[in-house]
């Protein structure tokens, strides 16, 4: 009778103490992210970057990248991109959307810059006689090129590996000199409602030290390491960053994956 009628204070103490663990260790996990965030140049973040694609065999499996489009991009693409032929691609990765958007009809001109993706996307699109292919570009660039698409793509995930907004904003500026007016983009990431915003805000606390430190940019709300450095968004920090791009977000999607189409203003 007694340990029944202590069972309710055994409860919140059991809870309470969970929930104090559960707080402690998203402060550890968030200090540990936050240093090296903080101690490595973006130098180092790319090689990690790079390794992380190199030693992922998804990325490089045939049956992966031949499987077509995610339900949220085709729908993103048949409702935005369905009066479009000439198509940018960049972070082609192995070549699924390329692939996809080529058996579709598209004409599709696609730019990656790891080179093992490059040559596997390119054996693959060869393999299935197909026109389009992926060509090496530097990082968080746009190609030069005198053609004006109708449309773009930043392959899946790869708008939240370019480290800062500004970064950001200026890679968007300069994709409009290869696109028609009123031509669609679309952007793929994690959604930031994927972590709370107290890690974040310890992660950037931790990380900036260091930054401050090496003189280096500073962290923002959402960047993570997963573990190559990708940033979190939320819908205003999406809309914002095109709107000073010069896009209108004309969609916003949180299911199944983070993702936005912008429309390039006059």
């Amino acid at each position: 009778m007694n340990s029944y009628l202590e069972m309710p204070v055994a409860l919140k103490i059991y809870h309470r103490s969970r929930r104090i663990l559960t707080r402690f260790l998203t402060i550890v996990n968030a200090c540990f992210i936050g240093f090296w965030l903080g101690i490595l140049p973006k130098k180092l973040l790319h090689l990690a970057d790079q390794d992380y694609y190199n030693t992922t065999k998804m990325y490089c499996d045939l049956t992966y990248n031949k499987q077509g489009l995610w339900q949220w991009e085709k729908q993103a693409i048949e409702t935005y991109f369905q009066a479009r032929q000439s198509l940018l691609l960049i972070g082609a990765g192995g070549g699924r959307e390329v692939y996809a958007l080529a058996k579709m009809g598209y004409r599709v001109d696609g730019y990656e810059c790891n080179p093992k993706l490059v040559e596997f996307a390119n054996q693959l699109l060869s393999a299935e006689s197909l026109d389009s292919k992926v060509r090496l570009l530097e990082r968080d660039c746009i190609p030069q090129t005198e053609t004006q698409y109708e449309g773009a793509i930043i392959g899946w995930g790869a708008y939240m590996l370019i480290q800062g907004k500004a970064n950001r904003v200026q890679f968007l500026k300069q994709l409009r000199s290869v696109l028609a007016v009123k031509a669609p983009i679309l952007i793929s990431f994690y959604h930031h409602a994927n972590k709370g915003n107290f890690y974040f805000k310890a992660v950037v606390t931790t990380g900036n030290v260091f930054r401050r430190l090496f003189r280096r940019d500073l962290l923002e709300i959402g960047d993570d390491l997963s573990p190559e450095f990708v940033h979190y968004f939320n819908q205003t920090e999406i809309e914002q960053e095109l709107k000073e791009a010069g896009f209108e977000l004309a969609l916003y999607g949180s299911q199944e994956y983070g993702h936005a189409v912008g429309i390039l203003a006059r």
